[in-house]
Order: C-alpha cells, then structure tokens, then sequence
C-alpha cells in the first residue's frame, strides 16, 4: 500500500538513467521543468515514464484511477498477482519515479510517516498501469513486501531495476518476473515526520 510518495526529480538524471536503460526518453519540446513535490497524494497529478508505440516519453498523469462507484475513493494501488497488464492503445504499463515513498505505522492520529528511498540510485521507478480517460491517470502495483517494507506494512510497492525498465515499458509479453518484492537492503527507509503547522502569532 502506497498513499502518498514524494517526486524531487532532477530531469538530467532521468534522462541519464533511462538512456542507460535501453529506454531514452523522448523529448520533443526539450528538457521539462519539474516542479518538486514532497507528497504526491491521490488526485494529484505527477509525472510518469509511458512506453507507447515502443518509445518511452514524459508525462504528467493523476494518481488515482476515477472511484468505480459514488461515494469512493480513487483507486490508487492495485494487486498485482496473478494478473497480466498489457500495453494497448488507451492503458498500459508504466513507470512512476519518485524519489521515495511514505508508509505510516501507528493507530492513532498523528500516525508515524516512513520514508523509504533507494540504497544506491537517486531515484526509485515504481511499476504502476495507466489508462486514459477525461484525465489520464496510473495505479501503483503493489505484492507482497519486501524485508524493508515487512516490518511497515503487510502490501509493498515494486520498485522495478533499471536493468528491466525497458521490458517493464516495452516488452510484447508480460513480465511476470517483475512482480517481486526489492530484495533486502535495497531501500533505505528514516522517520519522516511532517514539519509543524506554524503556530499564529
């Protein structure tokens, strides 16, 4: 499970790192300017990596599929065993990178924030599904988790190695073996408690 996620990017390394990837963005109106965001929350629109018509490009999407009935809430993660995700001409597979992600532990207000960030890269690629609609909009996938993330929550999200990035955006067939939880040790996870509201004078 995954409500919120934080995208401090800096779009020469994503650049960098999907050219090292085997998946060079393409980007006809040169390099984008990308706005920090400490906490992408559902609804709120973000960038993501697409792989349509076998090209990766830049794009800003909404977190969150549209509620499927009244009354609830955009469908932000989705369990991924035993389901395939293929790429089509309106839905597909994508990337989402960030640079590290929330979980909260406790039961009572104010819960605990954890952030988790990658051991070694600046940045994470989170494997998520796109659809588009009257806005396009991702779902995160989410497995089992990982040793990192066990001991924080009971579902994960998956962090997709660089060296699969390409078969994640591009591949015919789906990439079953993508649907893993990170092996131990590859995130790096610290308190991340919210700044405090300012008081009035």
């Amino acid at each position: 499970m995954c409500a919120s996620y934080q995208a401090k990017l800096n779009v020469t390394q994503l650049v960098d790192w999907f050219a090292r990837a085997r998946a060079p963005l393409d980007l006809p109106g040169g390099l984008p300017n990308l706005e920090p965001q400490d906490e992408v929350r559902p609804t709120d629109s973000a960038p993501v990596v697409l792989g349509t018509g076998g090209v990766a490009s830049l794009a800003t999407q909404r977190f969150g599929f549209p509620p499927p009935k009244p009354k609830a809430g955009p469908i932000i993660n989705m369990r991924a065993e035993g389901r395939t995700f293929l790429n089509r001409e309106r839905t597909g597979r994508c990337l989402v990178p960030v640079s590290g992600f929330y979980e909260f532990t406790g039961s009572s207000y104010p819960k605990t924030r954890w952030m988790f960030r990658d051991a070694e890269a600046p940045f994470l690629a989170l494997a998520a599904v796109w659809r588009a609609g009257e806005g396009d909009a991702f779902s995160l996938l989410t497995t089992e988790p990982g040793l990192d993330v066990a001991p924080y929550h009971t579902r994960g999200v998956i962090p997709v190695p660089v060296e699969r990035w390409a078969d994640w955006l591009f591949a015919e067939e789906f990439p079953t073996d993508v649907i893993a939880p990170p092996p131990a040790g590859r995130l790096l996870v610290q308190a991340a408690p919210r700044p405090a509201k300012p008081t009035a004078a």
